[in-house]
């Protein structure tokens, strides 16, 4: 009578282990957008983690699919590497610096801090690396993408970071586009401004998606948000939203069931109204 159960364990943990990981798939949301000067695609990945469980090869396939997407805009959510200190020895880092470099956005390329970033020795590399690859690293920082006119707003790690310098000044005739690595930043700004987008990854989708199990299992700075979109501020006409992405790599475990890895295409569309 254990036999099958047994079976079905077994089977699930090599699938968690060898298969899911690799399936990189493209989340794709259509978001109306106020204010907004020109369409604007976005394509926003996160939680890469290269090192002992992710290959930096594997970069080869996640530019592909970044590129196959047309992006005007990207956006890295932090946690290049899930230890730099421990992998530096067989981290191929001028592989992954091609890689990136690679990757195509006429409107441009940028990135925030995660937690992974301050983390493991990463702190002495991450923004230099970034930089040489194409991207704005912005931390607490903000700036306009006058093409879409969109204000695009990059918060420090909240875990590890300065969150006492947190970006409050929205312009009312821009559309605000916010990038966090954790979640539960948003629960740190005075107010949400109508009708944005934050965009947040770090929980990894709890790598196992079982609901009951994700819940339990999330890292500290990801509140009560595991992966998808929420809509934040109901109550408003124009209520915020959040995407919270499950990311690409994994950490701690090297395993994923029924959390994919993911990266996301976002196509904000203007907003007659």
């Amino acid at each position: 009578m254990l036999i099958l159960p047994l079976l079905g364990a077994l089977l699930a943990g090599l699938y968690a282990r060898f298969v899911e990981p690799e399936l990189l798939i493209v989340r794709r949301l259509t978001l109306p957008a106020q204010n907004l000067k020109d369409d604007c695609r976005v394509v926003f990945f996160t939680d890469t983690h290269f090192g002992r469980d992710k290959s930096v090869s594997d970069a080869v396939q996640l530019v592909d699919k970044i590129n196959g997407l047309e992006p005007d805009v990207v956006i890295f959510g932090g946690d290049l590497l899930d230890n730099y200190a421990r992998d530096r020895q067989q981290l191929d880092l001028e592989m992954l610096r091609i890689q990136l470099s690679c990757i195509e956005a006429p409107g441009g390329k940028y990135a925030v801090w995660g937690n992974h970033d301050w983390g493991g020795g990463a702190v002495r590399i991450y923004q230099e690396f970034m930089e040489s690859c194409g991207f704005q690293v912005l931390k607490n920082e903000g700036l306009l993408l006058e093409e879409y006119q969109i204000q695009l707003m990059g918060y420090d790690d909240y875990l590890t970071g300065d969150m006492e310098q947190l970006l409050n000044d929205f312009q009312e005739d821009m559309f605000p586009l916010l990038v966090a690595h954790e979640p539960v930043t948003v629960d740190l700004l005075a107010e949400l401004p109508k009708g944005g987008l934050m965009l947040a990854g770090h929980t990894h989708g709890g790598q196992i998606g079982v609901p009951w199990i994700a819940q339990r299992i999330l890292p500290p700075g990801s509140g009560d948000f595991v992966s998808g979109l929420y809509s934040l501020d109901k109550a408003e006409p124009e209520f915020f939203r959040l995407y919270v992405s499950g990311g690409v790599g994994t950490t701690r475990l090297p395993m994923r069931l029924l959390a994919p890895p993911e990266i996301v295409c976002i196509d904000l569309q203007r907003d007659e109204l």
